[in-house]
């Protein structure tokens, strides 16, 4: 399934690189007024799911929101003379933020015109990331969320040959394991794990 999904982003990624940022800009902008809508909510899922205290859940939510407006008010310098991956990026994450972290790289890596796939992370944030996620989707971002353990996802997740490029917040034995994956397969990567960033 994990498979397919990549198989799958890939595709949504090639259309999705070559639409306009003006567009890309619309759709991840009307994505975070959605989120702001759906603020309370996804709070109160971050409060059930991993324990979070209400004010940090809230938190975590608007930082997600105000972080990616940031990056839709001022992308243009950012991307010049860029283009797109030619892959999909593939996000791992720990999962104590899934808002602030996860949700925010998602948004931005697809703003930046690449398609995005995540793993939703072990120990919770499901209910949050999917409702984050469908939110995403219905104004037609490019977003996948898989789940399962990390052991079995990374064979897709990290070495399939689709992903353009891994990107992975944790600790680090994981942040060992993919670090020494992605530096053998000669693939991007954004790392940063426990104190160490690459």
């Amino acid at each position: 399934a994990a498979h397919q999904a990549v198989r799958a982003g890939l595709d949504q990624h090639r259309a999705w690189r070559h639409v306009r940022l003006e567009e890309r800009r619309a759709r991840v902008a009307a994505t975070l007024d959605a989120l702001t809508q759906h603020r309370e909510l996804l709070a109160l899922l971050l409060v059930w799911e991993i324990g979070k205290p209400w004010r940090l859940a809230q938190a975590d939510v608007d930082r997600a929101i105000d972080g990616v407006r940031w990056y839709v008010d001022g992308i243009e310098p950012m991307i010049e003379g860029r283009t797109p991956l030619d892959g999909p990026v593939s996000n791992i994450a720990s999962w104590n933020y899934p808002m602030s972290v996860l949700v925010h790289a998602m948004l931005v890596q697809a703003l930046a015109g690449n398609a995005v796939i995540a793993k939703t992370p072990t120990d919770g944030g499901v209910a949050c990331l999917t409702l984050a996620c469908a939110l995403a989707a219905r104004e037609g971002i490019p977003v996948t969320l898989v789940s399962g353990s990390g052991g079995e996802l990374s064979e897709a997740l990290v070495r399939a040959p689709e992903i353009g490029c891994v990107s992975f917040v944790g600790g680090r034995d994981t942040g060992a394991a993919v670090a020494t994956a992605v530096a053998d397969l000669g693939k991007r990567h954004v790392l940063e794990q426990e104190g160490l960033n690459t």
